[in-house]
């Protein structure tokens, strides 16, 4: 069985992890379990309370000193291998994606956003990152949360502070989640590339990621093939070393590529 093989089941297998205990720990919320809440184990939840907490206010609402210990864990994560929190351990990054694996099986034709388009939108992320935090220490109130996909989508908009389920103001933030996250069927990837705070953070320390995937000129045909692979819309045929913020080093453009070799997982920039 092929490397590239073996990375996918292994990505699958994490996803599916990360995705049981976040489906667990929510419906342990739903049920008005003590002590259970997802929020505690949200890396964003460190960006959103790092401030209080290094004015020496305290944490924000259900926040600790928990959420800046997984922020650190995951950019350190990212400074070696770039954004593979986005690809292999993020639960509304698994959703999406497998919204966008359905979405090449539909028999209807879907597109993604045209490159001139693409670059612009990838930048909106930055300017609502800068938006919740300000809100969110200005108030001292987690304002995001009700339009958080994670801690929407698993609580079913009925966990403190978006209650009544299906109706009341958990029915408008369960509702503009799941159309969020149904728009992947059109653009993929759609909330991940251009609206996740969180990849925000990531983006400028994936740019020193270590790990990154490199591409050999020489058995190259410039066939595309792993550009069309690439739902984060990253031009692989055009570099030597992908260097790009938006790669999660999912390695879908590895399983993509018809020449054996041609793209491979190295430690730094590929050599002349």
């Amino acid at each position: 069985m092929r490397h590239d093989t073996w990375a996918y089941i292994g990505r699958t297998a994490s996803q599916l992890l990360f995705l049981g205990l976040t489906v667990w720990i929510g419906s342990q919320m739903i049920r008005g379990v003590s002590g259970a809440t997802i929020e505690k184990y949200c890396p964003f939840g460190g960006v959103e309370t790092l401030i209080p907490w290094l004015n020496k206010t305290g944490t924000i609402c259900a926040l600790s000193t928990t959420n800046i210990s997984i922020l650190a864990g995951v950019l350190i994560i990212t400074l070696l291998f770039k954004r593979v929190f986005c690809s292999h351990i993020c639960p509304v990054g698994a959703v999406s994606e497998w919204i966008a694996v359905l979405r090449r099986r539909l028999p209807f034709k879907t597109g993604r956003v045209p490159r001139q388009y693409h670059r612009p939108l990838t930048w909106l992320k930055y300017p609502l990152l800068a938006a919740i935090i300000y809100f969110t220490v200005r108030t001292q109130e987690l304002i995001f949360r009700e339009l958080d996909p994670y801690y929407v989508l698993f609580t079913l908009g009925t966990a403190h502070g978006i209650s009544d389920g299906l109706i009341g103001i958990g029915a408008f933030s369960l509702w503009i989640i799941m159309t969020l996250l149904l728009l992947g069927f059109v653009v993929p990837l759609l909330f991940c590339k251009y609206l996740c705070p969180l990849a925000a953070c990531l983006a400028p320390v994936s740019r020193l990621g270590l790990v990154r995937i490199s591409r050999n000129e020489e058995t190259c045909t410039s066939c595309g093939e792993c550009d069309a692979a690439c739902e984060w819309g990253v031009s692989v045929s055009d570099v030597k070393t992908v260097t790009s913020v938006e790669c999660s080093n999912c390695q879908d453009c590895i399983r993509a590529c018809s020449e054996p070799g041609t793209l491979t997982l190295q430690m730094g920039r590929a050599k002349s």
